[in-house]
């Protein structure tokens, strides 16, 4: 159903107040609903006292009069209500015309001539669910005062629970184009004018003329698709009149409370003051002023919010009073819009607040967990609240590491990262357990375990975190402490290991129930991979004789990372396996003076501080070096190329569970390396200084030895004849040359890159190309004496620059050949070819193919002509 309303003017003998006064009125209005199809719809409200029935339309008086201001105006309300089926899912513009405006719009030239035009954009999807566009509790017609600030608020909600915006625009004429000449009010005249985009408050402050305007916004409506992000689903484009008049008036006040958030089936009681500047007059209604709520709690389902007074002078309260259920939980807050509007002088003004309202899902209760095994068992009581509209999707499981409580802010719903609960699991509606066994590799044995269950609802509403429950597992097994490395080597390595008892107490370890004799069996694997393999036992018929450490020695512990785990077992058979611990194993990276650290483990505890020491060349010890949170660290201080540098870590970590021995101090293997400098310098910057005619050229280049690395030691420039040719070296240059000029012995076209290299011999990349093209020239002479009189003797070419090969042909008037060359730079001294003789005075014809080296490739140039010989 989309319904449509127009918002008419007319004057106070009841005509519409605008030309053509029979087709402003409509009884019929036309819809189109963007889908290639219209309807003309009747109107469906109608009948007053003055013109009974309405039926057929065509008085006047018809619609529903909203305003009779006795200063001679009236505005009336049409409306048209049509219900339309979809061919399917898309996204719609539905709109509606009338052909003519108001006349004498102040911000709108020629107003009376221009069309109005209204639209909404409605998207049907078959995944977002059904949709539903804003609604709007205040009409678009309203009165402000000269030099008074004028407000203004459409009060929109929106039925589905999706995020309203506002944003102004423009009117729209024919065809939904922007009405021609349109100024906004702050402009056309008038003081600044805006909108807020998350309430929808329109304020102008301060209107400047008697005039009436007309101004425009949108409405959109915001949904979260399936990976959260909001996406526009639709829009309203509203059209409005504001009416400014002269008047003594101060539009009067309403304060509310912050905006808050409750869990549902919480009551709602706060007290609204509404003030107004009183004024003196004989009207004893003069000083009351009108409260009035809409959108928001007012228009959530039942049960709706109340208010206690709403019509009294100021100042006043009046009781705003909510019973929030559960039917109105969602993710989005009610946004109650609170309109005051007094009684005048002259023109009523009004005012409007805003009270944002979350109705939150009440958060799970009676959470409770129990250790089993390497497992925690969770369960906690059914939400209570499961909203006919907003169905309840399933539960959130939350853990963390340690009992340490975190205090949320206020209406933070769901779990705060920052309080370090992960995201561990979830469960559906039907179900309130939970087995936690850490993704069936088992829980940690001397770890405290806190949890937090948070309930969740088709449209991405959470509960409150709620209280966090903590719990540990048994300690009916041993708890490794130490993998603690003693000695580097790739044979003769040893490691210390070293664990905690189980806990002896009828909770934990029982040895009434469970008597020796009772053993402990080290397990120990080389490497992340593979199965752990028994390497000792301790086995006593009392539990106090059992020995809980033990050294391992002759192994590998430099080239891989040592994996320790302990069984113990009694009369009844196995107890059960500790958690796995492994050594730290670093890794290292050399480059120019520098050398980075990286270092991993697998431990059950939790180490927090890494403590880096180093041996320099030559010295007998290690220092402290450094100390960190981090797995890495990058050591650059006083360390010279081409030295070793050794380097191991001490640990330091802890269980989560207070009891178990801490600080938990191992250390890692050494590692050495050497330090180098693999970074190349950086690519050389070119610059070409040349001119093709005069056969001039210079390289340039800058000094890159401030860039990437200090230490350029050469660079190296190259040459290739052609872009498609290969480079080859021109020559080397040492560190203070930064140019080199072109020695004309070669030709000048061509592409040069130059390449810097280190004292590491590590090279940059290539330059950018920098390519000269050549202007070659070359021209024959008509004329030459061989004589011997050392003038013009020889027949050879007046101009050659730059020019590769020639393939030239000389004849005689009979067409024989006389002579043949290939070189640019010939000198014919008149012998012929045939008859090894002077050749006589006389006329001769010559073929030349000119062959230019371009950079793209070798062009042909083909020249004609002839020559005489004379003596």
């Amino acid at each position: 159903a989309v319904p449509f309303a127009e918002i008419l003017v007319v004057r106070d003998d009841g005509t519409p107040a605008g030309i053509n006064n029979s087709i402003a009125d409509r009884c019929i209005d036309t819809v189109y609903f963007g889908d290639g199809q219209k309807m003309p719809i009747k109107r469906v409200n109608g009948g007053t006292p003055l013109c009974s029935g309405c039926i057929p339309c065509g008085c006047p008086h018809c619609g529903e009069i909203i305003i009779n201001d006795p200063d001679g105006y009236r505005v009336k309300l049409n409306t048209y209500t049509v219900t339309h089926v979809y061919p399917g899912a898309g996204s719609y513009t539905i709109s509606t015309s009338d052909l003519y405006r108001n006349d004498d719009v102040e911000n709108i030239p020629y107003s009376g001539q221009k069309a109005f035009y209204l639209q909404s954009i409605l998207l049907i999807s078959n995944f977002s669910g059904s949709n539903t566009s804003p609604q709007f509790t205040n009409p678009p017609i309203d009165e402000a005062c000269v030099g008074k600030c004028f407000y203004h608020n459409p009060g929109a909600y929106d039925v589905d629970g999706d995020s309203l915006s506002f944003e102004l625009s423009t009117p729209r004429g024919a065809n939904g184009q922007t009405v021609l000449g349109y100024t906004q009010p702050g402009t056309a005249p008038g003081g600044l004018f805006s909108i807020d985009p998350v309430v929808g408050k329109l304020s102008w402050c301060s209107p400047t003329v008697t005039a009436e305007f007309n101004i425009a916004f949108i409405v959109k409506e915001w949904r979260k698709n399936t990976d959260g992000t909001r996406i526009v689903i639709g829009s309203v484009l509203r059209d409005m009149q504001v009416i400014v008049l002269v008047c003594p008036n101060n539009p009067p006040v309403v304060l509310v409370p912050p905006d808050t958030c409750v869990e549902a089936g919480t009551l709602i009681r706060k007290t609204l003051s509404v003030t107004d500047v009183l004024v003196s007059t004989d009207d004893p209604n003069a000083n009351r002023v009108t409260l009035s709520g809409s959108g928001g709690a007012f228009s959530a389902p039942a049960p709706q919010a109340f208010l206690n007074t709403t019509f009294a002078v100021t100042p006043y309260s009046s009781l705003f009073t909510w019973q929030t259920s559960c039917e109105q939980v969602r993710e989005q807050p009610y946004q109650t819009t609170f309109k005051v509007e007094d009684q005048g002088p002259g023109v009523p003004l009004a005012n409007f607040n805003t009270y944002s309202i979350k109705v939150v899902p009440p958060s799970v209760k009676n959470v409770s967990a129990l250790a089993i095994g390497s497992s925690i068992k969770l369960s906690w009581d059914p939400s209570s609240c499961n909203p006919s509209s907003n169905a309840l999707v399933g539960y959130k499981i939350y853990r963390k590491n340690n009992c340490d409580p975190y205090t949320y802010k206020p209406c933070e719903t769901g779990s705060d990262p920052a309080s370090g609960f992960l995201l561990i699991g979830q469960s559906a509606s039907s179900q309130n357990m939970f087995t936690d066994n850490n993704g069936n590799k088992g829980l940690t044995v001397g770890q405290d375990y806190s949890y937090q269950i948070v309930a969740f609802y088709a449209d991405g509403s959470q509960s409150f975190a709620g209280s966090q429950v903590c719990t540990r597992l048994k300690q009916n097994v041993p708890i490794l402490l130490n993998v603690d490395v003693l000695s580097t080597s790739p044979t003769g390595g040893s490691v210390f290991v070293r664990w905690l008892p189980p806990l002896l107490n009828p909770a934990d370890l029982d040895t009434i129930a469970t008597p020796g004799p009772y053993q402990y069996r080290l397990n120990y694997r080389n490497g992340s991979s593979g199965n752990f393999e028994p390497i000792c036992s301790s086995t006593s018929p009392y539990f106090l004789g059992l020995t809980a450490s033990y050294t391992h020695s002759n192994i590998n512990t430099a080239d891989s990372i040592a994996n320790y785990q302990v069984e113990f077992s009694t009369s009844t058979g196995l107890t059960g396996v500790s958690n796995p611990a492994s050594s730290i194993f670093i890794s290292s990276t050399p480059s120019d003076r520098k050398i980075a650290l990286r270092w991993a483990g697998n431990t059950p505890w939790t180490n927090y501080k890494y403590t880096v020491y180093r041996k320099d060349p030559g010295a007998s010890g290690y220092t402290l070096q450094a100390t960190t949170a981090f797995t890495e660290y990058v050591d650059s201080i006083h360390i010279v190329n081409h030295y070793t540098y050794c380097y191991k870590i001490l640990t330091e970590g802890q269980y989560s569970n207070p009891v178990v021995l801490r600080p938990l101090i191992n250390k890692s293997q050494e590692v050495c390396a050497t330090a180098k400098d693999l970074t190349p310098p950086c690519a050389p910057s070119l610059s070409l200084d040349a001119s093709c005619k005069s056969g001039f050229l210079n390289v340039n280049w800058t000094n890159e030895k401030t860039r990437c690395s200090d230490d350029v030691l050469k660079r190296v420039l190259f040459y290739k004849p052609t872009l498609e040719a290969g480079y080859t070296v021109v020559d080397t240059f040492n560190n203070n040359v930064t140019t080199y000029n072109y020695d004309g012995n070669s030709l000048l076209s061509g592409c040069y890159a130059l390449q810097a290299v280190d004292s590491s011999g590590n090279a940059s990349l290539f330059s950018a190309d920098l390519c000269m093209d050549i202007c070659p020239e070359f021209e024959l002479p008509n004329i030459f004496s061989p004589n011997n009189d050392k003038v013009n003797d020889v027949y050879k070419a007046v101009k050659v620059k730059q020019i590769k090969e020639i393939a030239l042909t000389i004849f005689d008037r009979w067409g024989a050949l006389v002579y043949k060359t290939t070189d640019p730079y010939f000198q014919w001294d008149g012998i012929s070819l045939q008859s090894k003789l002077l050749v006589s005075d006389d006329t001769f014809f010559y073929v030349c193919e000119v062959y230019e080296p371009h950079i793209s490739g070798v062009r042909k140039r083909e020249l004609k002509g002839y020559l005489q010989v004379v003596r």
